[in-house]
């Protein structure tokens, strides 16, 4: 009789035990075998800030035209007529001013283009707005001049590799000139073949479907104005006309 009551009581007791420790139990769930238990004294915003603030693209104002990404790459006609009016210190002044306001998590280049092509960086890797790559591309950017040519084939060739190999998520082409095509072309028909030849060119090697926004200025010629006005509509972009 005295064990039953004992088992009785401890029965007692052990259920008891139990439903003080059921809240505990409750806030944990087995997971392969290992339980985890919910830390309900977090705060509601506790894992920090959303992906979507993260991934929030960047803002800058070109020519008058929004950009937004994280990746920004600028082709700049600087040949002799661009050189002549004007338009390429007014076009290199655009390019310092995206580069100077960048943070440090976008990644740019920058081609200027004539009979040949320069590059930022040398290499054609991508640059990381660091202040000193930022500063690096600012020199360089100020120190180009006009010379005769305008061979945009080589150039877009050379922005489309570099923009290809950044890890930006947003990339955001921008290619600016006076629509011209006179590489080693002797007539009006020939520079036109030549820019539609740019024009797929391109379009083939954009295999990542970068955003292309075209800025055709001074006396772009109909020929100028048939490229670069497909040259944006056919990659996602943006076309836009600046008088000179």
């Amino acid at each position: 009789m005295k064990s039953l009551l004992a088992l009785s009581v401890g029965g007692l007791f052990v259920g008891v035990f139990v439903l003080l420790l059921s809240p505990t139990l409750l806030k944990a769930q087995s997971v392969g075998g290992a339980a985890i238990k919910e830390n309900l004294d977090l705060p509601f915003d506790a894992l920090g800030v959303s992906e979507e603030e993260e991934d929030a693209p960047e803002i800058v104002t070109f020519y008058g035209t929004q950009l937004e990404g994280d990746g920004f790459f600028y082709v700049i006609d600087r040949s002799s007529t661009m050189h002549d009016k004007g338009e390429l210190d007014i076009a290199k002044k655009e390019v310092v001013k995206n580069i100077s306001e960048f943070s440090d998590r976008v990644q740019f280049g920058v081609v200027f283009f004539d009979a040949d092509v320069r590059k930022f960086p040398a290499s054609g890797q991508p640059a990381d707005a660091s202040p000193g790559m930022k500063q690096s591309g600012i020199n360089f950017v100020q120190s180009n001049q006009g010379s005769s040519g305008t061979c945009g084939q080589k150039a877009m060739a050379a922005i489309l590799q570099m923009a290809n190999q950044a890890t930006s998520k947003r990339k955001v082409i921008v290619y600016l000139s006076d629509g011209g095509g006179t590489c080693d072309v002797n007539s009006a028909a020939e520079e036109a073949a030549y820019l539609q030849k740019q024009l797929a060119l391109t379009t083939s090697q954009n295999y990542q479907r970068i955003q292309i926004n075209t800025i055709g200025v001074l006396d772009l010629t109909p020929a100028g104005e048939a490229f670069m006005k497909p040259l944006a509509s056919t990659n996602g972009g943006t076309y836009t006309r600046k008088n000179g």
